[in-house]
């Protein structure tokens, strides 16, 4: 399997450059932007150009052209990722996995807004419905491990959403198939040094799905004051989720009605809310100091009620020394994960990091890291019972060179390491049927990885192409186990250290403005993901693809703009079937039509059929069933700007 795909991937290679000259040669003369600036690489702001590790910029015009009614809907549009979703095209329950890492891919993604990481200490998917839409600025998308400057779960890359400040008003108004409605506003303001906004969403739909509706409320509010003592920034922010969750359905179901309900329906209600509060100093010599607090707390009732809250302090220093870049910093936060039954699970980790980054000559950037951490967890099992304790310390290394070869194309290359603690629900048995948690079980090690890649990339005054290879390799991956004995006289399920995996993905990806009125982008992964020990040795890791295609076209008729995308994804094996055992999931090919328009300067819309052929097809499913995605739907979108 390895060796056909790679030859295969290899083999486009120069049919790509052949198809990239053809098209610069015919291509106008208008450009694209190339240098957007960018965070998440390195912790502090860079240009694109500048920056070693693959990073996507998704600007906020991108997303509003999309038409897409929350992130996760956007994000599975981007290439050398996947999303699954369990309960349609709202987001409620959806997982991100960057790099196919497969079924522990959400857990191996870290999210952050503005730099703070907002995933609980359990492993629900992160709820990305806790921030407006209006409020989101743009998406940088690390396809790198990033766990020396973030920590742990940012094996697979990082999402960082930046929210915005700046002083505009509008009001996103959108309704579609299944009853679906949202309603976003947005109110910046600026006055002498401060500057502010206010974000407010409600969203709700009836769902594709019997007993699948969700009504979804959130808001942020920004405050930044700049002086001659430096800058604040303050923010709040709030969200509320119910949720039906219609459950699996059978292989006969789901060909009989895939909108039927399941065997275990059950509802869901979340909430949330988290502060922070930054002061940057600029000292001598162009030298930034920031500290940063954030307290989050997060709120979840489904099968057992879950409290999680954070807490933590981060301080940074940056700083030129004999021609280096150094970026100091710490990170010190304590978690709590604690259920209604009083079960506790709380940690304590203290971090620091370097980061150091040099010219090596005028055409060669290198940069190098250094982290570990620490994590410090306490275990109780119920009120007043006796406590127990357990200490973990990783350490992560990062090097990265970016090369210019030429004015117009770039060769990055890095290796890295990372790891990730188990989450609170990890170190827990818990119930086959209900999944209700049941006695804590400590005794997961923490998950390591080694990463290498590459990526060359060729840049035209109206395009470019870009080819990345990515391997991970990973020393005890924590996975579902389905059969964990008896506890209590209730057969039990659990996380465990299962085997050591190794992943090879090669992504294409070409962005062309092929005439002065049409745009082409297109991407495909070939993935070669496999468990390297045990019992199953050999055998593709669940959820993960071996090839993924990606085509968007774009071509404006007088004042519309016509788009088409299509989205093709090979068969998967289930989630938590490494003896592939059960049926494949079965490939898949979804395509979307959309119509946009500028109404007048201060108004705008689109028009949206998703999965245009109605295809009946699902993205997850496990041993006790399938969960189907959203048949055939129409949403439309307007945009009222102040």
């Amino acid at each position: 399997m390895k060796k056909s795909i790679r030859l295969r991937a290899c083999a486009l290679v120069p049919v790509l450059s052949i198809v990239s000259l053809a098209v610069a040669a015919s291509v106008q003369a208008q450009s694209i932007e190339l240098n957007p600036v960018v965070v998440s690489a390195s912790r502090m702001v860079q240009p694109m150009s500048e920056v070693s590790v693959v990073v996507d910029i998704i600007s906020r015009q991108q997303i509003e052209q999309a038409g897409a009614s929350n992130v996760t809907e956007f994000l599975d549009s981007v290439g050398g990722m996947a999303v699954n979703r369990l309960y349609g095209r709202a987001g409620v329950d959806a997982s991100v996995d960057i790099g196919y890492l497969g079924q522990a891919g959400s857990q191996n993604v870290l999210i952050l807004i503005d730099g703070q990481r907002v995933s609980g200490m359990d492993s629900s998917g992160s709820n990305f419905a806790q921030i407006p839409m209006s409020a989101i600025q743009q998406i940088e998308i690390r396809k790198a491990n990033g766990g020396v400057l973030f920590g742990d779960r940012a094996q697979g890359g990082i999402i960082n959403i930046i929210t915005r400040t700046d002083s505009a008003k509008s009001v996103d108004l959108s309704f579609g198939s299944f009853g679906s409605q949202r309603q976003d506003a947005y109110l910046g303001f600026r006055a002498d040094q401060t500057r502010g906004s206010v974000s407010l969403m409600h969203a709700k739909v009836n769902g594709y799905r019997q007993f699948s509706e969700s009504d979804q409320s959130s808001a942020q509010v920004r405050l930044t004051n700049t002086s001659d003592l430096g800058q604040f920034s303050i923010f709040a922010r709030g969200f509320e989720e119910s949720a039906n969750l219609p459950s699996y359905l059978t292989q006969s179901q789901f060909d009989a009605d895939p909108t039927k309900i399941g065997a275990s329906p059950i509802s869901s209600k979340r909430s949330g809310a988290s502060t922070g509060l930054k002061y940057l100093r600029v000292l001598e010599q162009d030298d930034l100091f920031s500290i940063e607090t954030f307290y989050q707390e997060l709120i979840e009732k489904t099968y057992d009620a879950v409290k999680n809250t954070r807490t933590s302090v981060t301080p940074e220093y940056k700083v030129k020394w004999m021609g280096s870049q150094f970026i100091l910093g710490g990170e010190f936060a304590d978690a709590q994960a604690n259920t209604d039954t009083k079960k506790q699970v709380g940690q304590q980790t203290q971090a620091v990091f370097i980061q150091a980054f040099r010219p090596f000559t005028q055409n060669i950037t290198t940069d190098v890291g250094l982290r570990t951490q620490r994590a410090e967890s306490r275990f109780q099992t119920a009120s007043g019972a006796i406590t127990t304790s357990a200490t973990a310390e990783k350490v992560g290394v990062s090097i990265g060179a970016l090369v210019q070869l030429t004015d117009m194309s770039t060769l990055r290359a890095g290796a890295l390491t990372g790891f990730r603690f188990p989450n609170a629900d990890e170190l827990y048995t818990f119930n086959q049927t209900t999944y209700a948690l049941l006695e804590i079980n400590p005794g997961i090690r923490p998950m390591s990885t080694r990463e290498y890649f590459l990526q060359f990339e060729q840049r035209y005054q109206a395009g470019k192409w870009a080819a990345h290879y990515r391997q991970i390799n990973a020393v005890d991956e924590i996975a579902y186990q389905y059969d964990c004995g008896v506890v209590g006289d209730v057969a039990a399920s659990c996380n465990s250290n299962l085997y050591d995996t190794q992943r090879s993905t090669l992504s294409f990806s070409s962005d062309w403005k092929v005439s002065a009125d049409a745009m082409l982008k297109a991407s495909i992964d070939f993935v070669d993901a496999t468990i390297s020990n045990g019992l199953n040795v050999g055998r593709r890791i669940p959820l993960t693809p071996t090839q993924v295609i990606r085509v968007t076209y774009e071509k404006s008729i007088g004042s519309y703009v016509a788009m088409s995308s299509l989205h093709h994804r090979s068969g998967m094996m289930q989630a938590s079937d490494q003896s592939a055992s059960e049926p494949e999931m079965p490939s898949r090919t979804v395509v979307d039509l959309g119509l946009r328009t500028q109404f007048s300067q201060t108004l705008s819309g689109s028009f949206w059929i998703r999965n245009a052929f109605n295809k009946s097809y699902y993205d997850y499913a496990t041993y006790n069933g399938i969960y189907p995605a959203d048949g055939r739907s129409f949403y439309a979108n307007l945009k009222i700007a102040f």
